[in-house]
């Protein structure tokens, strides 16, 4: 039984990038490594099978169970899945979790974590999941991904910048599939991410990244009535964003200042930026 941790991630803004090639595939942008993520314990079983729990539920776990089959062919696992940061909603759930499982297979066949890595990588892109979300992982707490795809093809900049952040869930699960599927959609959003991205890299700062993001969010159509309304009311004091892609914000104001403006019923937690993926228990 082997079990790690991987972090969550926000992205702030972002254009995607589709090639013939899955490795060069993924999008440029900006985001925020969390300090709260997924852990998930691998253990092997005698059969072929692979079975999948989050948070004590069976579930399908697509992307996950992509990566752990294609770093372990023909072998089967139970895998449990322990997420402290709401699926779907734009914290990159799916990819931390496939690092995660990934770094459990490498660590019990002795082999490279950075194939933890690619798999979870891939296993993004062919299922639908975050496009950029394993490349900023790797890339450190607050990091710039100026060139698309999974390192070395990719290339991200850790600027080092910390942050606390408040983050509020504003309603239903955000389905990342749907959004980057729609063409009009990436279109839109494209030529904003790019310039984003180089307006961003003249000038690393925590309030240029609200600054962008919230432009961004506001141009990109992406956000949902919810997030809209939400982001009035805390722009009026505060910095705050959208979380790329979830029926999310986050912002600079505190918990309590956020629970003020947006009531008891928001489910709003505390976060800030954290270390990276590891193993925490080994077979």
């Amino acid at each position: 039984m082997t079990k790690a941790f991987c972090p969550g991630h926000i992205t702030c803004f972002f254009s995607p990038v589709r090639t013939d090639d899955v490795m060069t595939t993924g999008s440029l942008g900006a985001g925020i490594r969390l300090d709260k993520g997924v852990n998930v314990t691998l253990e092997e079983r005698r059969d072929k099978r692979m079975e999948a729990t989050i948070n004590g539920k069976e579930c399908d776990a697509a992307i996950s169970k992509d990566t752990v089959r294609s770093l372990a062919p023909g072998r089967g696992f139970d895998m449990t899945i322990e997420c402290e940061l709401p699926i779907s909603q734009g914290m990159g759930t799916s990819a931390a979790g496939a690092i995660a499982a990934g770094l459990c297979v490498t660590e019990m066949l002795g082999t490279e974590e950075h194939d933890a890595y690619v798999a979870a990588h891939i296993a993004e892109v062919r299922n639908g999941g975050g496009l950029g979300d394993v490349a900023g992982i790797m890339g450190g707490r607050q990091a710039v991904r100026v060139r698309a795809g999974i390192q070395p093809h990719g290339r991200v900049i850790d600027t080092g910048i910390g942050m606390n952040i408040t983050v509020a869930v504003l309603g239903d699960k955000m389905m990342t599939k749907d959004v980057l599927s729609d063409p009009a959609s990436m279109e839109r959003i494209k030529a904003e991410g790019v310039r984003c991205v180089n307006e961003y890299m003249n000038s690393q700062t925590e309030k240029m990244l609200y600054r962008l993001s919230s432009g961004f969010t506001d141009s990109s159509g992406l956000a949902t009535k919810e997030v809209r309304h939400a982001l009035s009311l805390l722009r009026k004091n505060h910095a705050a964003s959208m979380c790329m892609l979830g029926n999310s914000i986050f912002t600079n104001a505190s918990e309590q200042q956020a629970r003020k403006l947006l009531g008891d019923h928001v489910d709003i937690l505390s976060l800030s930026t954290g270390g990276g993926p590891r193993v925490i228990r080994k077979a």
